[in-house]
């Protein structure tokens, strides 16, 4: 089965929270300078744009380097980042919807996301910055978790 992403709810959800990027290019260059070692090293083949640089790195956050945390918390704690991607997230782990959601998505959260952790933040996190490659079943489920479904 060919791997693709729609990405219409999920992308949107996710898009307005990583648009600050996009809207704020001097916020991108400082991120994008700070961070290039870390982008080579951890988000290597995720495509730019729509902030999935910045999901990439937010999922990969205990992993990134000195110099590059500061421009990512710039990102990651801003209220727009927050208002997509709530840290309470991490209190679905252990859930039902949580096993469910990490049983439909085990082969994307393997393929792209193995280094990220277990907080289904950073986790979302990583499948959004791998959004052209994750299944449409994933895609789904993500969605639900997002919207709460």
């Amino acid at each position: 089965m060919a791997r693709s992403f729609n990405g219409a709810v999920l992308a949107t959800a996710l898009s307005l929270t990583f648009a600050v990027l996009p809207a704020e290019p001097g916020r991108a260059s400082s991120l994008m300078s700070a961070c290039k070692v870390d982008v080579d090293a951890l988000c290597k083949g995720v495509e730019e744009g729509r902030g999935r640089v910045s999901a990439c790195l937010f999922a990969h956050g205990g992993r990134v380097s000195g110099s590059c945390k500061p421009e990512l918390s710039k990102v990651t704690n801003s209220g727009t980042f927050r208002k997509v991607v709530p840290a309470s997230l991490g209190s679905l782990k252990g859930t039902e919807r949580d096993a469910k959601f990490r049983q439909v998505c085990a082969g994307d959260i393997k393929n792209h996301c193995g280094g990220v952790g277990q907080a289904t933040d950073r986790v979302l996190a990583c499948l959004y910055a791998w959004s052209n490659r994750i299944s449409k079943n994933c895609h789904a489920e993500a969605k639900a978790i997002l919207t709460g479904n």
